[in-house]
C-alpha cells in the first residue's frame, strides 16, 4: 500500500523526499532517502508514552511523533508533508506562501496532507511545547486541557500528555491552532482527499464500487484511512486494483500471497517507521 502511495506521488509528477530512521526496502525508483534523526531524535518516542493508557503503547507513540515530525520538517522548508497512505490521483498547485491542508469532515483539519510556510505562526506553538520538559501541549481545550489533568493530579495518579489523547498533536491540535491564527479560511474541501472517510475508505477493495474518484478532476487524491492490510492481490475492477495498473511500471517487484493469505506486497518492513514529505 505505502509503496504504492509513494509511485503515485511520482505518477503526479512530485520529487519524493523520504524520512527514516532505518532501512526501507521496496522504495520506488526516482524517491530521495533521508536519514530523519537531523529532523527529530528518535529518542523522543521514549517521552511520548503513555503512562495511563499502557494499552496504547505499541501505537500511540509513533503517531504522536509523526505529528510533531512533520511540523519540524514545515520549520525546515521541506516541502509538503503526505503520510505514506495518501494516494494521489493528479498533480495540484502548491503557494510556497500559504498553508496548504484540507478539512477531514465537519469539524477537524486532516493532518495526512499538509503544509506550513516556515514563518507561520502554528509552527511557533509546536516549538515552545517541543522545548517545554513534559512536551504538554498548550492549545487543549478545558475538558482535556485543565479537567481531566486536575483530575489525575487530584487522585495522584502519574500521567503523561499522551495519555490525554491520540490527536493532542495531530488533527485536534492543527485545528485548534489553525482557528486560533485565522488560518481555516485557507482549508479545502473534505472532497478534495478525504472523499471516502474513515470506514468509507474501504469502498477503496471493492470491485462492485461504481464511483470512480479518481476521474474526478475536483479530487487530487485519497486518504486511505481504513486498511485491509496486509491483503491478497485486489480485485482488478477494485480502485486499488485500477491504481496497481496505472502505477505498475512504476512499482518494484510485488510478492503477493494466493487469495485467503495473510498478508499482501511483502515490501517495507519498517515503513511504520518512515516519514515522507513530498516537494511541490
Amino acid at each position: 500500500m505505502e509503496t504504492l502511495c509513494l509511485a503515485s506521488w511520482l505518477e503526479a509528477g512530485f520529487e519524493v523526499d523520504l524520512y527514516s530512521y532505518g532501512t526501507v526496502e521496496g522504495v520506488p525508483e526516482g524517491v530521495a532517502r533521508h536519514a530523519a534523526d537531523p529532523v527529530l531524535p528518535e529518542s523522543l518516542l521514549q517521552r511520548l508514552l503513555p503512562v495511563l493508557r499502557k494499552e496504547r503503547r505499541a501505537f500511540q507513540p509513533m503517531m504522536n511523533f509523526s505529528d510533531l515530525f512533520r511540523v519540524k520538517l514545515q520549520e525546515r522548508g521541506a516541502g509538503l508533508w503526505l503520510d505514506c497512505d495518501v494516494l494521489l490521483f493528479r498533480h495540484f498547485a502548491v503557494d510556497p506562501g500559504k498553508p496548504f491542508f484540507a478539512w477531514e469532515d465537519r469539524h477537524r483539519i486532516g493532518s495526512p496532507v499538509f503544509y506550513l510556510p516556515p514563518d507561520n505562526p502554528m509552527i511557533a506553538d509546536y516549538l515552545r511545547v517541543l522545548e517545554s520538559p513534559d512536551l504538554m501541549p498548550h492549545w487543549l481545550g478545558f475538558r482535556r486541557g485543565v479537567l481531566r489533568p486536575t483530575f489525575w493530579r487530584l487522585l495522584g495518579r502519574p500521567f503523561s500528555p499522551a495519555d490525554l489523547g491520540i490527536t493532542v498533536y495531530g488533527n485536534d491540535a492543527f485545528t485548534r491552532l489553525a482557528r486560533k491564527h485565522d488560518l481555516l479560511r485557507h482549508a479545502l474541501g473534505v472532497r478534495v482527499f478525504y472523499g471516502w472517510n474513515g470506514k468509507e475508505t474501504l469502498r477503496f477493495y471493492d470491485a462492485d464500487e461504481t464511483e470512480r474518484l479518481e476521474d474526478d478532476p475536483a479530487v487530487f487524491g485519497l486518504h486511505l484511512h481504513h486498511k485491509l492490510h496486509p491483503t491478497p492481490r485486489p480485485a482488478a475492477a477494485s480502485l486499488y486494483g485500477r491504481m496497481l495498473d496505472r502505477l505498475g511500471k512504476r512499482l518494484p517487484p510485488l510478492a503477493w500471497l494466493p487469495e485467503g493469505g495473510r498478508t499482501g506486497p511483502l515490501i517495507a518492513p519498517n515503513l511504520t517507521k518512515t516519514f515522507p514529505i513530498r516537494r511541490p
